[in-house]
């Protein structure tokens, strides 16, 4: 099977960034209040699977203090193994001011200078953790700075060694980065280390420097690669395998905000795959993943939050159910 192994701790380790989203909740005399959320995008897809019934565990560093506190206490309620997250001494948790248009799209001002998971080393990795696990799934960001590119790089290479798969996820973030260039790079690196890879429309454009998605698809394929998401916003997603494709719409929902819906997406689509213990054989199969991982995106656009609201099955089952009633219905009207 697929991701199978003998002796398996965690099904799935997640390794980057954890951060503190500071979000605007409300206005007093003009000004806004910003309401502390605890999030990253490799928290939030931990957060996911576990919501999801898979045995997941979270590799990184936190500040003391209140706010790491609060980032390891909320994966924990999720059903998080925290044993992979390490309290630094002095270096801060990472903190992102997120700002939102009127249609729920979001912006983020990361402040990560010299905070604690920028100094993850790789003798502070568990061992016993990476070489079980069936996957690991990164994303760039911690490719950015020396300590943590190192610690990526060894854990990327021990879950390799010992039969594991890995799974990606680039998620820029332009307005973080004085290079681009070296954004582009780091994004390169974790796409050419993947197994399983997401990215939204915009960032393989970046990536492969064409606007075609099929192109940008092709530009960007290695031998490794077994399944490629492109995300599409609120148009969807297109899924890619070495034989086939499908193109999978998205769902019309009422927005609150977008914090937290790739992530929600990304842990849908790896939930199905551990699940189904195979790559999607059929162009039916590959949808039905994508359906159900852009409905879990939808789910979490539908609430204020990230790693906290998280959807569970039950969550995205229901979304499911409620589409196909309105097919039928408009079946039955016809």
């Amino acid at each position: 099977m697929w991701g199978e192994k003998e002796s398996v701790l965690f099904d799935v380790a997640v390794l980057g960034e954890l951060v503190i989203d500071l979000i605007p909740a409300s206005r007093t005399a003009g000004q806004p209040l910003y309401a502390a959320s605890p999030g990253g995008a490799p928290g939030n897809v931990a957060a996911g699977l576990a919501r999801l019934g898979l045995r997941c565990a979270m590799l990184s560093k936190v500040g003391p203090g209140a706010f790491g506190d609060l980032l390891v206490r909320t994966l924990t309620d999720a059903g998080v193994g925290p044993g992979g997250i390490v309290r630094a001494a002095t270096e801060p948790t990472a903190l992102a001011v997120v700002s939102l248009a009127a249609n729920g799209e979001r912006e983020f001002m990361l402040y990560r200078e010299g905070c604690a998971d920028a100094s993850l080393s790789a003798q502070e990795l568990p061992a016993d953790i990476l070489s079980s696990c069936r996957l690991l799934h990164v994303g760039s960001l911690s490719l950015a700075t020396p300590v943590s590119a190192e610690a990526q790089r060894q854990a990327v290479a021990c879950v390799r060694e010992n039969g594991g798969l890995i799974s990606a996820d680039v998620n820029f973030r332009p307005a973080i980065w004085r290079d681009l260039d070296a954004m582009r790079t780091t994004g390169i690196e974790a796409a050419r280390n993947a197994d399983i890879l997401k990215v939204s429309a915009e960032e393989l454009a970046m990536l492969s420097g064409r606007h075609d998605i099929r192109a940008g698809a092709e530009a960007i394929w290695h031998p490794s690669l077994e399944l490629l998401a492109v995300t599409c916003g609120e148009a969807g997603a297109v899924l890619f395998t070495r034989e086939h494709r499908a193109d999978v719409p998205g769902w019309p929902v009422g927005v609150v905000d977008t914090v937290g819906c790739g992530d929600a997406f990304m842990a849908a689509m790896l939930a199905e795959l551990l699940r189904r213990g195979s790559m999607p054989a059929t162009e039916r199969e590959l949808a039905e993943i994508g359906r159900f991982a852009c409905a879990a995106g939808a789910v979490v656009a539908g609430v204020s939050g990230a790693m906290a609201v998280m959807p569970r099955r039950q969550d995205i089952d229901a979304l499911l159910a409620k589409a196909s009633e309105t097919c039928a219905s408009l079946g039955a009207a016809r």
